[in-house]
């Protein structure tokens, strides 16, 4: 038993939270990426939002991580429970969002995306062009497919095609924006929520290896306390 609470004890074993802290830089990454992907885009979709609270959420892993580090070395009693409350909210505040992504994913892309893209058609009706910044982007064509616009005899607009060059009918884009644009955000999603759940295992793991610590230096302080 000494053995195994050792791995969290000692900094040369200190496996888990070194790696907690490495995911927890990944995260910071993965959000820096979602904003700067975020910049590349017209319209804000709330990716910044996103990529500023994975950030937060990465900063604050990598911090409690080094906390408990510290907590270990010093066999503070106090800082192991702060330690490990911290790591259960942590937890608790994960599996709300990883909830929400996974809600997201079923709801979300199904619902509020169906429902702007088809906002988006009723302009593109009155106004060609609405759509002309998904077809550039995600190389797609009308919000289902090009059936779409042969259905209101409209030429395929040239953001439909590979180099704006429709006369060559491979070019054409025959996808609509609409599922491309549910695979972007679903892709992102999903990065995050696989991310999240290694790192909440991870934490759990911290969090019963912190405890065990606790209980061996609580004994150990019972035990010198007899014998003094």
């Amino acid at each position: 038993m000494h053995a195994f609470i050792s791995v969290f004890k000692y900094p040369a074993g200190n496996f888990l939270n070194k790696l907690l802290e490495l995911l927890g830089i990944v995260l910071i990454a993965f959000g820096i990426f979602v904003l700067v992907s975020a910049a590349n885009n017209n319209i804000d979709h709330g990716e910044s939002l996103a990529g500023g609270l994975i950030i937060t959420l990465g900063i604050i892993i990598v911090v409690i991580s080094i906390f408990g580090c510290l907590a270990a070395i010093h066999e503070s009693r106090k800082k192991l429970i702060v330690y490990i409350i911290s790591v259960i909210v942590l937890i608790l505040l994960q599996l709300i969002l990883a909830a929400t992504a996974s809600q997201g994913t079923r709801d979300g892309l199904s619902g509020s995306v169906h429902d702007g893209f088809e906002e988006l058609w009723k302009y593109e009706l009155k106004e060609p062009g609405a759509l002309a910044y998904y077809e550039n982007w995600l190389h797609c064509c009308g919000v289902n497919n090009t059936d779409d616009y042969h259905r209101i005899q409209h030429d395929i607009p040239r953001t439909c095609c590979k180099d704006r060059n429709c006369q060559i009918v491979d070019n054409i884009y025959t996808e609509g924006c609409q599922s491309k644009f549910e695979s972007y955000l679903s892709g992102k999603l999903l990065m995050f929520s696989v991310v999240s759940w290694i790192l909440i295992i991870g934490e759990i793991f911290g969090a019963v290896l912190a405890w065990m610590l606790y209980s061996s230096v609580k004994n150990e302080s019972r035990r010198n306390l007899r014998w003094m």
